[in-house]
């Protein structure tokens, strides 16, 4: 089975495409392995995922290309939905005006074989491999069970890509993810710590904090928060500290992975919430260190991402 890793901010994925499961003539496993990876891809993710005795990964992005189509439950492209990037402080971005594009399904597994709505990194790992394969071309349209997403290739050196990826309209009121919620708005409460609960099509909780703990420290909490019995579905953990000129530090526990280097949802959660509060304007930087994530808002949060595709190679079923 052939397969792509790529990696965005650090953050790693396996991309494969599912024509690659039907096993071609030459290609052709022992066992009936192929059958059952197409029907459970849960568990080959777990397997392809694990760093001692798979190729390693954060998670695992099964795709198949076909023609423009519309899926149901999608709304009308809107004109120039992707111009929020003009908004980037610093940036050599130029508004533009998009139309749709070829439409892509996906679905994401996380590294424990669970099943993810959404990934911005998941999907921009993925429109790097198709656009390496000149399977489409920008602006590209990545459609999962949750609706779809938009991709735009703003420059390329090499195996580097430069995305905008939309992640869309934050959710302060999903009883899905959050049965819990009260209607006022508000922070909740677990285990006497205050948390803000959003959903940018997977949950979220995001914790602000005075200073940032250690990662141990962090770590624990997070592996806590997310499986808390609070939240049916599990969730995502941020821990949010904040910097000055529009930017803050964020430390990323994502549901079935662990602590991660860098979440797209995720920091499109920690930007929601600090425009909900007052605490961010149009623009977010999330400071990762060497690198910084950019965010902008233009009725929807859109996110610059940099994407390396780091090797194409076989996995043996």
């Amino acid at each position: 089975m052939i397969f792509y890793k790529t990696s965005s901010f650090g953050n790693d994925f396996i991309e494969i495409d599912v024509k690659e499961l039907a096993c071609p003539q030459g290609r052709r496993p022992r066992g009936g392995l192929a059958a059952r990876a197409e029907k459970d891809k849960g568990e080959l993710a777990q397997r392809i995922c694990d760093r001692q005795r798979g190729v390693g990964a954060d998670g695992v992005v099964f795709y198949r290309a076909g023609p423009q189509a519309a899926r149901p439950g999608d709304k009308a492209p809107e004109k120039a939905a992707l111009s929020g990037f003009h908004l980037l402080r610093g940036s050599s971005l130029k508004r533009v005006s998009i139309s749709p594009g070829p439409v892509v399904d996906f679905q994401i597994f996380n590294r424990d074989g669970g099943e993810a709505e959404l990934s911005g990194n998941g999907m921009a790992g993925l429109s790097a491999v198709l656009f390496q394969r000149r399977l489409a071309a920008s602006p590209l349209t990545l459609h999962a069970g949750i609706g779809s997403r938009r991709v735009e290739l703003l420059g390329r050196d090499g195996a580097v890509f430069q995305l905008a990826v939309e992640i869309g309209r934050p959710d302060f009121a999903n009883r899905e993810f959050f049965p819990f919620l009260k209607p006022e708005p508000g922070p909740c409460l677990i285990d006497g710590l205050e948390f803000h609960p959003v959903s940018v099509g997977n949950p979220h909780a995001v914790i602000i904090c005075p200073e940032m703990p250690p990662g141990e420290q962090l770590a624990a909490l997070g592996k806590k928060i997310e499986g808390h019995a609070m939240f049916p579905k599990r969730v995502n953990v941020e821990f949010v500290r904040l910097g000055g000129d529009q930017s803050c530090q964020v430390y990323f526990y994502e549901r079935g992975v662990g602590p991660t280097l860098a979440s797209s949802t995720g920091s499109a959660a920690v930007f929601a919430v600090l425009r909900r509060l007052g605490m961010a304007g149009e623009c977010l930087d999330i400071d990762l260190g060497a690198e910084k994530i950019q965010l902008s808002w233009n009725n929807g949060i859109f996110l610059r991402n940099i994407t390396r595709i780091i090797c194409r190679g076989e996995y043996f079923l």
